[in-house]
């Protein structure tokens, strides 16, 4: 009884398992693309460039310290600087001069304005968008390719199901020729012919075969999935958009070194910055050897003006040059981008077409092939005619089912291009 139950476990989970396997969709694969290591080293340089954002803006911030110090002298020195009044040495009192003195307190330092640093903070933020532009064109490529997989696993799978369906009808044919050949109606040769063709359809699947194991090595190593069949897919609607993800990001890049010359040229310009200190000050009067303290604070308001640095005429050039490099790439990314984009929708259009037309090539196809059939067997037709006939539909198959996956590869790309998530294109 208790390995009945056993038995029975067993049975409801590996209907579970089998259950959850049958499951998967390709919205679980895109979303299992977003969750591999690959894609998380995107989301990290995104926070990596939020950290910095903050740091540049931690820049405008008051800086505060403790210090303390300890100094020695070979003469006596004072605290803090005295005015006249302020010991009665002929009373006996204690002069603040010390050959030892230990200094300690709170120093601040604030800027009030360095445009530099404003500058900097506004440079770190169009890197930080164009951080989150890169994942996202890390993900929509990541989906992209996904679903191009997927489309040529599919293409895989129906073309060596057509493969073995001409096999087998070709197999057919040859067991009703090898009677024509027993009672003498037709020559050995005719077997061979057919048996030449069945080892060729055999070796098309093998090399199908080993397309296939790649193309689940691909998808695993983007989904951590791993698949014995293509998951099925609907287009919900085509991808549409107006602007480009990879132009956004050029511009984004073209931006930042816009401000990284602003940011060269403000190092010129005049700083503002308050400054200070509160110390106290410790050590033994040279003059009594009693301890004494003073305390001594300062506030200051600074004021800089660069005269002359040769460095900043060459890291503005070097900026310059930078963001000539950067606007160049940019034109270039919305040529191609623009020229992409065209040719994508002019493409989609072509290949809709080519569908329709293999469709067409199927249906006239297997009709002659019907015909052929019947022709061959009552001997009014030579075997490499049918043969011809029934490579035909295979050709016309295999059109079609490549026409299908390139629709898919298209639809794929103007989604990474466009930035479209593909979660909302296809189910």
């Amino acid at each position: 009884m208790l390995a009945m139950k056993k038995i029975s476990v067993m049975v409801l989970c590996g209907v579970f398992w089998y259950g959850s396997v049958q499951a998967m969709t390709i919205n679980d694969l895109l979303d299992a693309a977003a969750r591999q290591p690959g894609y998380e080293v995107s989301e990290l340089s995104v926070k990596e460039s939020n950290l910095q954002k903050e740091r540049a803006t931690g820049a405008l911030f008051p800086k505060l310290g403790l210090f303390g110090r300890f100094e020695s002298y070979n003469s006596p020195t004072n605290l803090r600087p005295m005015p006249p009044t302020e010991v009665n040495v002929q009373a006996g009192d204690s002069l603040p001069f010390s050959r030892k003195i230990l200094r300690y307190g709170l120093s601040f330092n604030a800027p009030v304005y360095v445009r530099e640093l404003y500058v900097l903070r506004q440079k770190a933020l169009l890197l930080r968008d164009k951080a989150e532009t890169d994942r996202q064109l890390d993900l929509l490529g990541r989906q992209a390719s996904v679903v191009s997989l997927n489309s040529a696993l599919t293409y895989l799978q129906t073309l060596e199901a057509a493969i073995d369906a001409r096999r087998a009808a070709i197999a057919k044919t040859f067991e009703d020729m090898s009677l024509k050949v027993k009672i003498g109606r037709a020559p050995e040769a005719e077997l061979l012919k057919i048996q030449k063709t069945l080892n060729d359809l055999d070796q098309q699947r093998n090399d199908l075969d080993i397309k296939r194991l790649d193309i689940l090595r691909e998808i695993r190593a983007l989904t951590g999935v791993e698949l014995d069949a293509p998951v099925d897919m609907t287009l919900v609607h085509p991808p549409d958009g107006t602007t480009y993800l990879l132009v956004a990001a050029a511009q984004y890049n073209a931006d930042a070194a816009a401000k990284e010359v602003d940011r060269r040229r403000s190092a010129r310009w005049p700083t503002l910055a308050v400054t200070g200190f509160i110390s106290s000050n410790d050590g033994e009067a040279y003059n009594t050897d009693r301890h004494i303290y003073r305390s001594y604070n300062e506030i200051a308001l600074v004021l800089k003006f660069p005269l002359f640095d040769r460095t900043l005429s060459s890291n503005e050039s070097i900026a310059r040059v930078q963001l000539e490099k950067a606007k160049r790439h940019l034109e270039q990314t919305r040529l191609d981008m623009s020229a992409l984009g065209e040719t994508l929708n002019r493409k989609i259009q072509v290949v809709e077409k080519s569908i329709g037309l293999a469709e067409k090539s199927i249906t006239d196809s297997q009709t002659l092939l019907t015909v052929a059939r019947v022709a061959v067997r009552v001997g009014r037709m030579t075997t490499e005619d049918y043969l011809r006939y029934e490579s035909d539909v295979l050709a016309a198959q295999a059109s079609l089912y490549r026409a299908r996956q390139q629709k898919w590869q298209i639809v794929a790309q103007q989604a990474a291009i466009y930035g479209t998530d593909l979660n909302g294109v296809v189910k």
